[in-house]
């Protein structure tokens, strides 16, 4: 890294010129303050640049900076606040090095910015402290883009060995998931799977599943062990790929691999592909011998982000999705965002369904960042916009989050971790009545859809919800309903089979407002079938009619 740009960005009073000067001294690079900059190009403060020249021109000032600095390289460059918020700056300073945005609370802000001799144009207002709150609010999706730095409470000398020592591990998120067998690490970031047995501390032979598409592209570059007396063979066994093949004829024809590999109870299971190898590794993992560790190598965004984080395994049947299972937590998630610079295109927009399912459950700053930003590209550009990868990298920490935070609370889904099937009682009953020829990521946008006219419809939600749901995913490239040839009868017969139901009745995860999510298990037939046919034909949803109010 020793040519490229760091950039330090966030809101004013966050510590970035104090902390960037320290960063600098110890990368021995020299450093760049943009404020400062902009002062001695203009000759006058800032404020002065405000009152004479007013703030659009402080902005082209801010603009030709980031330009100019972008065509050099070797530098620490601390911004003012706003600058790395226009997408061009962004754009220009972003594909340069690695970005962080410092952040601190409105109290520490206020304070520090009160001991400053600079006259901040910005809080030149009747009451500062409220300016500052709403600022931080509406640029808190836009700096979530970036990777985090807390300042509050720390030294700056803290701050800039942290981000100096994140930047000598190589960019990667570090996510601790807790379960009551002990625990293991999500580690999101480039190229992992050529450290993958090294990070994960196999120390035993490796059997690795995947399947027939994600295996050519991506077996060679995982790691392989030294062939040693202790870490014994590395086999690979090879899946067919599809949801089609997810079931106990595969597990078997897995099982007979292992056995002839000879593998035993010292060795190790790797995952590597999407959720379908995931989840039928797992399962393989949690039933071979009674049990052997695994690690999970996800290559799709949909992986990444919910199947492989909880433990959950399991194969289809006939009759349904993920009937017979088992709980397996592995011994680590390795996430490498490069591996999905090569997903079809529709594959990797199927798998942001699951990302703004984690938005609507918990998390509204990241439902605002779908709505804000372009998720719907080629993937393929991955592999050349490092500012792209940095910037799906934190939306993939965001959702996993998420995930984490609801199967810690309940890792054996007996309470709260049914939130997390939002969509999914609808996207499971289209994907088997269409004989899963429906990817199901999209399977679940088109259940998030249906759920938000479901909570309308009973009046749990405003009546607008459902429009802004069906925008967003619209817009993401999802699609937002059902396919006309799905009977709506035939899907409410498949929902008969759901796992998820209680005494008989089908239970469905239902939507406040976006970032409140509850489950209700007292829906009537009517209703449902009402909303499959009002889906099914894309007529407009609302909140007239049917089921009671809210909390019924």
């Amino acid at each position: 890294m020793t040519d490229e740009n760091v950039i330090l960005t966030g809101f004013m009073g966050t510590g970035k010129t104090t902390v960037g000067r320290l960063l600098a001294g110890r990368l021995g690079r020299d450093f760049v303050d943009t404020d400062e900059l902009i002062v001695a190009r203009a000759g006058k403060p800032i404020a002065a640049i405000f009152h004479d020249e007013g703030e659009a021109r402080f902005r082209e000032w801010e603009a030709g900076v980031a330009e100019e600095l972008a065509g050099r390289r070797g530098l620490v460059i601390a911004t003012g606040g706003r600058l790395m918020l226009d997408p061009d700056n962004a754009a220009a300073l972003g594909a340069t090095g690695p970005v962080f945005c410092l952040a601190a609370a409105p109290e520490t802000i206020m304070a520090r910015v009160a001991g400053d001799d600079a006259k901040r144009p910005l809080l030149d207002v009747p009451d500062a402290a409220r300016r500052v709150q709403g600022l931080l609010q509406q640029r808190a999706a836009a700096y979530a883009r970036f990777r985090p730095v807390i300042t509050d409470g720390r030294a700056p000398e803290q701050v800039a060995g942290d981000i100096a020592a994140t930047l000598a591990g190589g960019l990667r998120d570090v996510l601790p998931v807790r379960h009551p067998g002990g625990g293991y690490d999500v580690v999101v970031g480039d190229g992992l799977l050529a450290e993958a047995l090294t990070l994960a501390g196999v120390d035993g032979p490796v059997a690795v599943i995947t399947d027939s598409e994600v295996g050519p592209r991506h077996v060679d570059r995982l790691q392989k062990p030294s062939f040693s007396e202790k870490l014994g063979f590395y086999s690979v066994l090879t899946m067919p790929a599809g949801e089609q093949h997810k079931t106990l004829d595969t597990v078997r024809d897995l099982y007979d691999g292992l056995l002839a590999a000879g593998l035993d109870r010292t060795g190790t299971i790797v995952a590597l592909g999407g959720g379908v190898v995931g989840d039928v590794a797992g399962f393989v993992a949690a039933t071979y011998l009674r049990g052997v560790a695994f690690v999970l190598c996800p290559t799709s965004l949909l992986a990444m982000v919910d199947a492989s984080i909880g433990g959950k395994t399991g194969v289809d049947m006939p009759q349904g999705k993920n009937l017979v299972g088992a709980f397996q937590q592995p011994r680590a998630v390795l996430a490498d965002v490069g591996t999905l610079a090569t997903l079809p295109a529709a594959e990797f927009t199927s798998g942001l369904a699951e990302v703004a399912k984690h938005g609507l459950i918990a998390d509204p700053l990241l439902w605002q960042r779908l709505m804000m930003e372009e998720w719907h590209f080629d993937p393929r550009e991955l592999a050349t916009d490092r500012l792209r990868r940095a910037d799906l990298q934190s939306l993939l920490v965001r959702a996993i989050a998420v995930k984490r935070a609801v199967v810690e609370e309940d890792p054996y889904e007996r309470g709260r971790r049914a939130v997390l099937n939002l969509g999914h009682t609808f996207g499971h009953a289209v994907e088997q009545v269409s004989g899963y020829t429906v990817r199901h990521g999209d399977a679940v946008a088109m259940g998030l859809a249906a759920a938000a006219r479901l909570s309308a419809r009973l009046e749990e939600c405003s009546p607008s919800l459902p429009r802004l749901v069906e925008m967003v995913l619209a817009r993401l490239g999802l699609p937002t309903h059902i396919p006309p040839t799905l009977d709506p009868a035939a899907l409410f017969a498949a929902m008969g089979t759901d796992k998820k139901k209680q005494a008989g009745r089908l239970r469905f995860v239902l939507i406040h407002d976006i970032g409140d999510v509850f489950v209700r298990g007292d829906v009537a037939e009517g209703v449902v079938m009402e909303v499959l046919r009002e889906w099914s034909l894309g007529r407009e949803g609302g909140g007239t009619g049917g089921g009671g109010g809210r909390g019924g």
